[in-house]
């Protein structure tokens, strides 16, 4: 049995050596007997290393020795309110690279693999490092490997391998999996991991959002302080003067001057009459004197509205300043106000949101490691590798003969 085993695997395709030696000695022919020997020996010793040992190794781990992982799957689509349905034109130029923009799905997976999601995990509550040291894993299967130490660097690669986020492009769905030695354990790192997602997606709302308004509400604050300066402005130049308006009280002013010019010409008709009936009248001293009185009142008032120092000409163009400049600044505060709204309503348009599809499932049977598959993927890789080997030493064999 072991002969024809010997044989069917590790026997010279080419024929016996004694033939193509053609007599040439039996020395010539018993070393080249012994290189056959030493070759079928290697190829022994390589059909145990690389399919017999790995295999056996394969059966007993993941037969015996390999502890269950459960997973929980949830998935998530990112959207904006600017979000618009891309067309197959759309994909094509994404695909080659002519989009303008990363799509906003993007940056959330990154997140979920970064390492900022296992510090958020952490002061959470959630500790990423317990889970994957399960006592109930294997010494294989848990944190840290065999051949790394208990680092950070070491737990963040754990961590990629225990974790996955795929995106379907046609659809925009994130899918998130996450495989742990517990049932809870999965379910909770999947779900507090979509909660830290999309808390760190608030985050970045808020923040283009005070972006996009920062220069707005500098803008209105600067306006409300204007118009503050000129109404305050505006008051102490009321309390110095004494005056609410100059501008009605010249109205006042005006009116008052129309009507001492009126009784000036009713005098002064008076006047006229009286010469030319009495020229002796005795009244005449009394009217003369009414409209030189008359004349000087309305100097009094013209000088009040024009011409000295404290007239309310200087007055009234003061004002006029003060009341220009409390308007302009009402202006700019509702331009100011305008802008704001308008780029608030902006960055509202460009917030992104987190949608749950299908919440966190709660695994109730264990769906990792698939042994059977595993144990056959190691047989397979075994004896591809080792029909590499035999490939080469043949090869090698018939050179050396």
């Amino acid at each position: 049995m072991k002969e024809s085993f010997k044989k069917l695997f590790f026997s010279d395709p080419l024929g016996s050596a004694g033939s193509r030696t053609g007599g040439g000695g039996a020395s010539q022919a018993e070393a080249i007997f012994a290189a056959r020997r030493r070759h079928s020996r290697w190829r022994i010793v390589a059909f145990l290393l690389l399919v017999v040992i790995p295999s056996s190794f394969a059966v007993v781990f993941y037969g015996l020795l390999a502890a269950p992982r459960y997973a929980s799957e949830t998935r998530i689509v990112v959207r904006s309110a600017s979000t618009v349905r891309m067309t197959g034109l759309d994909l094509l130029f994404r695909t080659i690279g002519f989009s303008k923009a990363v799509d906003d799905a993007y940056v959330v997976r990154d997140y979920l693999l970064s390492r900022d999601i296992l510090r958020d995990l952490d002061a959470a509550g959630v500790s990423v490092r317990e889970i994957f040291m399960h006592p109930q894993a294997d010494r294989l299967s848990r944190h840290p490997r065999l051949w790394r130490q208990d680092t950070q660097e070491a737990l963040y690669e754990y961590f990629l391998d225990r974790v996955s986020v795929t995106e379907d492009d046609a659809k925009g769905i994130l899918t998130l999996r996450v495989i742990a030695f517990a049932a809870d354990d999965a379910h909770a790192l999947a779900q507090t991991m979509v909660r830290l997602a999309e808390a760190m997606v608030n985050r970045m709302n808020g923040r283009s959002q005070r972006d996009a308004t920062a220069s707005s509400e500098e803008e209105v604050r600067l306006a409300r302080k204007e118009i503050a300066d000129a109404q305050m402005a505006l008051t102490t130049f009321r309390n110095r003067e004494a005056l609410i308006d100059p501008s009605k009280s010249s109205l006042a002013v005006i009116e008052t001057i129309g009507q001492l010019s009126t009784d000036l010409s009713y005098v002064r008709a008076e006047l006229a009459q009286v010469q030319k009936n009495s020229p002796g009248s005795p009244i005449l001293p009394s009217l003369q004197s009414r409209i030189a009185a008359l004349e000087g009142r309305i100097q009094i008032e013209q000088r009040k509205i024009a011409g000295a120092e404290g007239s309310l000409s200087n007055k009234i163009a003061a004002y006029d300043q003060l009341s220009l400049r409390r308007a302009i600044a009402e202006q700019r505060l509702t331009a100011a106000i305008g802008s704001l709204e308008a780029a608030a309503q902006e960055a509202r348009r460009q917030h992104i949101y987190i949608e749950q599809v299908v919440a966190p499932a709660w695994p109730d049977a264990s769906t990792e490691p698939r042994r059977i598959r595993a144990i056959i993927t190691v047989l397979v890789a075994g004896f591809m590798l080792f029909g590499v080997y035999w490939i080469f030493s043949v090869a090698a064999e018939e050179h050396a003969q």
